[in-house]
């Protein structure tokens, strides 16, 4: 009896530990460079019709960061032929429902579908014709980070009362949360008797581009906005609650706009101390992001009934 019991509880050890799975979430976040991705469902379109069919164009969006989004504010847009031969609108159509981000209860993230409704091409052809049809997705999305610092300024540390050491943080997997604009490196340095700066590296790690947050989606398919929004990310500094930053305005403040150069910037924040401690840097990016995808389809001239 006593060996038919173990072998029960042995069979539930293997019973959890099989079922147990690595959600690779190893600090604060899951981490990556993952935002909302764009694609097109299976056979929406087809690759190969003909002119007088009528097919389906639908795509859809996977939240893959941590960041969840309201319904609808994720956007997708039918772009790179001519509209009006397939008989599609150019406008942006959002989505039915909220887009989750990865997290405690959705590890995988959410996704949703975006219908444009049937398109048919309208003009004459012969044989056969390719063409290659495109969709974009543009969405607001946010990109956190909780970063280890050292608060030790000179007289902390000239008095040796300095509890720990100033150097370059290593940014490690879960300190930063997934998302395509990401924070990837801090460090620090002392300036001043009691002053310690920060400077904090923000980089365009995703594929796609970057704009001004809160700018709508469709005022950028208009060239002078996605000029003027293009390559701008707002940061803001949470904790420490007294740190400010050089955003290259009159004034030093905790929230501001930077501008990446060939996708990266350095944005450099400081505070005062008189006493050494360990604190976390709790930083926030918030931006609007832009991404494509591509599909090419054979269009064969109607059958002859």
């Amino acid at each position: 009896m006593k060996k038919y019991y173990i072998l029960i509880i042995i069979s539930l050890f293997l019973i959890v530990g099989c079922n147990k799975q690595d959600t690779g979430k190893v600090g604060t976040f899951f981490g990556g460079v993952d935002g909302v991705s764009v694609e097109f469902e299976q056979l929406a379109p087809p690759s190969k019709f003909e002119q007088d069919d009528s097919v389906s164009i639908r795509t859809v969006l996977k939240n893959k960061g941590e960041f969840d989004l309201q319904s609808g504010k994720a956007k997708a847009r039918i772009f790179g032929i001519n509209l009006n031969t397939f008989g599609l609108t150019d406008q942006y159509k959002g989505t039915a429902g909220p887009l989750r981000g990865r997290g405690e209860f959705s590890e995988q993230g959410g996704e949703q579908v975006v219908d444009f409704g049937n398109a048919r091409y309208n003009q004459p052809i012969i044989n056969s014709q390719d063409f290659t049809i495109r969709a974009k997705v543009c969405y607001p999305y946010q990109t956190k980070g909780l970063v280890n610092v050292c608060i030790t300024p000179l007289i902390a540390k000239e008095s040796e009362n300095s509890i720990c050491s100033i150097e370059e943080q290593k940014i490690k997997k879960g300190d930063v949360s997934s998302g395509p604009v990401q924070i990837t490196s801090v460090t620090e340095e002392i300036r001043g008797s009691d002053q310690v700066r920060f400077n904090i590296e923000i980089q365009n790690k995703g594929k796609g581009e970057v704009f001004m947050p809160e700018i709508e989606c469709e005022k950028l398919e208009e060239a002078a906005a996605r000029i003027s929004n293009k390559d701008k990310v707002e940061v803001q500094i949470l904790n420490p609650a007294d740190v400010q930053c050089d955003f290259r305005t009159s004034d030093l403040t905790n929230k501001g706009v930077v501008e990446l150069v060939n996708g990266k910037q350095v944005v450099s924040c400081f505070t005062t101390a008189r006493d050494s401690y360990e604190d976390k840097l709790n930083i926030r990016l918030n931006y609007v992001y832009i991404d494509e995808t591509s599909v090419p389809v054979t269009i064969f001239e109607a059958t002859t009934k």
